[in-house]
């Protein structure tokens, strides 16, 4: 069985020696370059073609992402594994829309690291227990967000914004064009549909629901 030729791209020395030190356990992996930004990244696999590149997000001159989405028009057959302290959603979601063949957190063991490299070798997406969790979560909060999206008219959702802004039923009259009275109306409906009982609960709502 020949090699796996393994490139790992982090700006921290200490991260890139912890990594090389877990996959020295396996005879079978080849660490073939090691690069400190984006760039020198690119350039390494140029030269060495890897099947498998670590790389980190947070990397000077181009990050993590920048350099996966150049990777893949340069090798597209190469796994990409985005090694990480991010856990939020955002870069999650990005990571799994950019085409990132896997991603870990820097807490990984040799173990969950070592399991990682095969799956993506065989074409298979890597996101582990703890990301995976987040990921859920953050697509079941989206869906509820979505849903209740759905319930508001154009018309309330200005008028919830403006809400959140702060602005009385008068100001958002004048600055919608509209009635201080057909603001209240549906200031009414609002809480009635998003089944909250007043301003600053429909405020509270808007905001952890992210409908503004």
């Amino acid at each position: 069985m020949s090699e796996t030729k393994i490139i790992i791209a982090d700006d921290h020395a200490l991260i890139r020696n912890g990594i090389k030190t877990m996959l020295s356990r396996n005879e079978d992996y080849k660490i073939v370059g090691e690069a400190e930004n984006g760039k020198q990244l690119l350039e390494l696999a140029s030269e060495f073609l890897p099947e498998v590149v670590l790389a980190d997000i947070s990397m000077p001159i181009l990050n993590g992402f920048e350099a996966l989405s150049e990777l893949k028009k340069m090798l597209p057959d190469v796994k990409i594994i985005l090694l990480t302290m991010h856990e939020e959603p955002e870069y999650i979601i990005k990571a799994a829309k950019s085409g990132a063949n896997g991603y870990l957190l820097k807490n990984v063991d040799y173990e969950e690291l070592h399991r990682a490299i095969q799956m993506v070798l065989t074409g298979q997406k890597y996101f582990n227990q703890q990301v995976s969790s987040i990921l859920m979560e953050e697509l079941h909060r989206k869906s509820d967000t979505d849903q209740l999206q759905g319930k508001l008219t154009e018309r309330e959702s200005d008028i919830l914004k403006e809400i959140v802004n702060g602005l009385s039923s008068k100001e958002i009259g004048d600055k919608l064009f509209i009635s201080s009275r057909t603001v209240d109306t549906h200031r009414n409906n609002l809480m009635k549909k998003l089944d909250v009982h007043n301003t600053a609960e429909l405020v509270k709502l808007a905001m952890e629901k992210g409908l503004i």
